[in-house]
């Protein structure tokens, strides 16, 4: 089996900044199962393509789906004699403490099998705890000898809400009433509202008396400190 390691979604927003300045932690979001080739393969598919009808290429792809589904089929078979996978196997129930969430094209490709499923991550799950998790099942799948099917783990960020909030009321005071430069423009912080000891801040452009912009508490912890 291919395994593929895919940091993609990391440079979404920023959130690889987020990561690298300690404002969140690198996490997984899931592990994708589809059909692996070769360039070599893919030349041939092309090749092939070129010589036949319509149908007779839909009903090449059509083998191809059934092919991979008798090869998915079995990998998830093993993941849920090890773990406990939600919407897979009926007896577990989402509000449950699952490992992994299964999901898959059946249906959604028009037919009642599928030739691709995605296995996510318990967001109720400490990083750490999925982390643990995610080398036994890497452990696992590594070794099946199992060709022409691909794994691409997917990460993602997990931010830190209320460390990014408190360190940006921290900038925020610093910079209350001053001259400064906010995603491109020349302005000022000011407080635009407060309730109960709750103060809502807005940026004010240059010259702009009552039209203000909502604080972005991200980009003030990655340009401001």
């Amino acid at each position: 089996m291919n395994i593929k390691h895919d940091y993609s979604y990391l440079s979404t927003c920023n959130r690889d900044k987020l990561i690298e300045k300690g404002f969140a932690d690198l996490d997984i979001h899931s592990l994708n199962f589809d059909r692996f080739y070769t360039e070599e393969q893919k030349q041939e598919n092309y090749n092939f393509a070129q010589t036949v009808t319509k149908e007779q290429w839909s009903e090449h792809c059509e083998e191809i789906s059934k092919s991979i589904y008798t090869k998915l089929l079995p990998i998830v078979e093993l993941l849920n004699s090890k773990f406990t996978l939600y919407q897979y196997n009926s007896n577990v129930s989402y509000n449950s403490n699952w490992d992994l969430f299964f999901y898959s094209n059946k249906g959604w490709n028009e037919k009642d099998y599928f030739d691709h499923m995605e296995i996510s991550f318990n967001d109720r799950r400490t990083v750490e705890e999925n982390k643990l998790l995610l080398s036994e099942v890497l452990q696992i799948l590594e070794s099946l000898d199992v060709t022409g099917i691909q794994c691409r783990v997917q990460y993602k960020a997990r931010k830190e809400d209320e460390k990014i909030k408190n360190k940006a009321n921290e900038i925020i005071e610093n910079l209350l009433n001053k001259n400064i430069t906010y995603q491109g423009f020349e302005g000022k912080i000011k407080v635009v509202s407060e309730h109960n000891g709750t103060k809502e801040y807005g940026f004010f452009k240059k010259r702009a008396r009552s039209k203000y912009y909502k604080i972005c508490n991200e980009y003030l912890v990655l340009n401001f400190t």
